[in-house]
């Protein structure tokens, strides 16, 4: 039995899947959200080692098939998707505490590419 709680799995999943225009397109926006002191890192919930452990094979996992075209289709962008994967991830795994404008911040990118997230 997986400790990732089923509504994390699922969005990893669908996330995994995005075309790499979507997973640019969130990440240029997590870009200029930083650029501008919309978007902190800052606000990503932590997760204690063995679930954080957990968590990031799983996303990497999902991302693995696409390792050769996301890396080929521009610099960074595995690991971009990887990352961005990951917090939105944990601010699912964790939504009950966080304030709601840092949830919307840390997951927001996401369903306008069709991405599924929990309400919080």
């Amino acid at each position: 039995m997986s400790v990732i709680p089923p509504e994390v799995a699922v969005f990893v999943a669908e996330a995994s899947r995005l075309p790499s225009a979507a997973l640019n397109d969130i990440r240029d926006a997590t870009a200029r959200a930083v650029a501008s002191g919309a978007f902190g890192h800052e606000a990503v919930p932590t997760l204690d080692a063995a679930r954080f452990a957990a968590l990031r094979k799983a996303v990497r996992d999902a991302f693995h098939s696409r390792a050769d075209e996301l890396r080929g289709d521009r610099p960074g962008g595995l690991r971009a998707a990887i990352s961005r994967t990951t917090m939105a991830a944990q601010a699912i795994w964790r939504r009950d505490t966080l304030p709601a404008d840092a949830y919307v911040m840390l997951t927001g990118a996401f369903p306008p590419h069709g991405v599924s997230v929990p309400d919080q």
